[in-house]
Parts: C-alpha cells; structure tokens; sequence
C-alpha cells in the first residue's frame, strides 16, 4: 500500500471509529502536508507516526497569534506540544483541552499558575497549578524543565477522573515526535481503536 493509500484508509476509518472532523479543520491539507515531507523521511515514518499526525490535526486547537490566545478545535480530540511556547499559562491551556474532551464531565474553574518558584533561565523550579474541578480543589506542582511540559500532569487528572467514577479514561498517541494526542474514552473504545489501527492507545489510567 503507498503512503498516499494508507493515509486515505487511515482517514477513513478515523471516520469508522466516530472521530468527527471540525469545520475549520482540513484533513486533506494536512494529509498534503504529510505527503509533502522528504521522501527519505516518509520512507523511515512507522505507520503509527502518520496515524498520530492526523488525529493531531483534529485536536490541535485555534491559536490566536494576537493576544496569544488558543481555543479547542475538538471535543473528541486534545493534542498539543509537550514543548510550550507559553511556559506560563501551558496548564491552563492544558485543562482547557481536557475540558473540550471530557464534555462536561470535568469543569475547570479558578485555574492559576504560580511560577514565583521557577528560575526560567536555568529551566529548573516548581510550576505550582491550583484549580477547582466540579467544585473540588486541587493542586498540582509540576516540575520545571525548561519549556517542556511535565507529563506527570496527564497521570494526576487521571487519578481524578478515577475518583470520579465516570467509567472513562484518559488515553494517549504519539505523533512520534513531540505532540501528545489524548482521548477521554471507554476502554471498550479503546478495544474498538486497536482493532482498525492495529495499535492500542496507551491507557494514562493504569499508571495510576
């Protein structure tokens, strides 16, 4: 099968699987996109990789460059950068996501970052993230290192959305280079995704 072929088969069952594509998302712009890297690097992609890059394009979100603004895109899909551009406010937009997917299940409110603990220049410190969600406090200290996102954030909301009895999860892909793609689903979906990609959605749930 060529990569051109694959990529419409993989379109389509994104589709089989009940993934709705956003209106002001284009998977074919972003399939052209694919198709245009190097041929040496798309000769050395693994399947997964391409798999992930689409799912990457539902759920990358709208930025807005002016006040730095970023809005979801989906509410099936979250994906986004473990490498921040804006350290500062990288959680807030993080729960933002995990709010879409979860329709409803989780309310973030009263979001706040506290980084008078971080030594920016050295990319060492504590990111002190407080919330409240469905009316409960919470607090998480993520560990600084430099511009990238601590992952142990994903885990954390796991533990609540365990507590919380919603029957769902958390699981997660990979572009194979730096963008986590999540998905708020039963583990029967799950079951589902791994039957038409022939690979399983890593469940963020079991590391709790």
């Amino acid at each position: 099968m060529t990569i051109a072929n694959f990529i419409t088969d993989t379109i389509k069952k994104i589709e089989t699987l009940g993934i709705r594509t956003p209106e002001n998302v284009d998977l074919n712009a972003a399939a052209e996109g694919i198709l245009g890297m190097p041929e040496e690097i798309l000769e050395a992609m693994e399947p997964g990789q391409i798999i992930g890059m689409l799912f990457a394009a539902i759920g990358h979100g709208i930025y807005d460059y002016t006040d730095w603004s970023w809005q979801p895109s989906s509410d099936q899909v979250y994906s986004f950068d473990v490498e921040a551009f804006d350290c500062s406010n990288m959680y807030t937009a993080f729960l933002q996501g995990i709010s879409a997917i979860t329709r409803g299940d989780l309310e973030f409110t009263d979001v706040t970052e506290d980084c008078s603990k971080v030594d920016y220049e050295k990319g060492c410190g504590i990111q002190t993230i407080r919330f409240q969600c469905n009316g409960q406090a919470y607090q998480y200290d993520a560990a600084v290192n430099y511009d990238w996102f601590d992952t142990g954030m994903l885990y954390f909301i796991n533990r609540m959305i365990k507590e919380m009895h919603t029957g769902k999860s958390l699981y997660a892909v990979s572009d194979g280079y730096q963008c986590c793609i999540l998905f708020y689903q039963t583990e029967e979906w799950s079951e589902r995704f791994q039957q038409l990609f022939g690979m399983a959605p890593d469940d963020l749930g079991k590391e709790i």
